[in-house]
């Protein structure tokens, strides 16, 4: 769930707090505690907070530098000051540096844990937020990806092409190539190669009536003649030569 780190150079208080927040069933369920803020900058090298609730007055570094600290490192963004100062000075500059809430000590209960709840429920909607636009991000890359294919099948049809071009050509992993293409497009990345080579083919057959079968299946993109011939009748459901005596209808008998 969610990781906390509370700050206080006062043990007796620092456990207190650390009891009734790891008692408080909220969603932060992760909770690690430093005596002051060189031992919480020491702990945050390899524990990565979401929140960190933190005292004004520490030996060495006080929580506001601590807190600008923190941030200038980029190691956590989300602070809840707890002091037992309720000076307007400290206060100006908790607002400066955009802390969360400034309580005052002795801690009230209710107030700290309800103050988590509201600051996880704020936590998860933003993150449910980012993934919905990583996952649109990412759907609209993968449309890209499509698009580029058979932006480059039609450009390119004539020729011996392969999956390893357009593994190339989208930065993806051959087979998975494969899988997107039909996965957004409901037809094999082969099929829908075959079907547009046919598609030309039966335009040649009908605009080009004295070239040679064999030339226009080269034309297309078929080295073989014979591979040709048996694609073109499993997707036209005739020969080619069948095709354009019947003028393009592959179910007319002729005459």
């Amino acid at each position: 769930m969610l990781k906390l780190l509370v700050v206080d150079d006062e043990l007796v208080i620092l456990q207190g707090i650390v009891k009734i927040l790891k008692e408080g069933n909220t969603p932060f369920t992760q909770i690690e505690s430093a005596m002051d803020a060189i031992d919480a900058l020491s702990k945050l090298s390899h524990f990565s907070p979401d929140l960190i609730i933190t005292d004004i007055t520490m030996p060495e570094m006080n929580g506001l530098a601590f807190i600008q600290e923190v941030k200038s490192r980029g190691l956590c963004d989300r602070f809840v000051i707890l002091t037992g100062y309720d000076e307007f000075a400290y206060a100006k500059q908790a607002i400066r540096v955009q802390v969360i809430d400034y309580l005052l000590k002795p801690i009230n209960k209710r107030e700290i844990l309800t103050l988590l709840r509201n600051v996880a429920k704020e936590i998860f909607e933003e993150k449910d937020f980012w993934e919905k636009q990583d996952q649109h991000q990412q759907e609209s890359a993968y449309g890209d990806h499509v698009d580029k294919i058979i932006h480059f099948i039609q450009q390119h049809y004539h020729q011996d092409l392969s999956l390893e071009q357009f593994s190339e050509l989208t930065a993806l992993h051959p087979s998975y190539v494969s899988q997107l293409f039909k996965k957004e497009t409901g037809v094999s990345l082969i099929q829908y190669l075959q079907d547009f080579r046919i598609a030309k083919a039966k335009e040649l057959l009908m605009k080009k009536k004295s070239l040679p079968v064999q030339l226009i299946g080269h034309q297309v993109g078929f080295e073989n003649p014979q591979h040709f011939m048996k694609v073109f009748k499993k997707v036209a459901g005739c020969t080619p030569g069948t095709f354009r005596d019947n003028n393009g209808n592959p179910n007319s008998s002729g005459g």
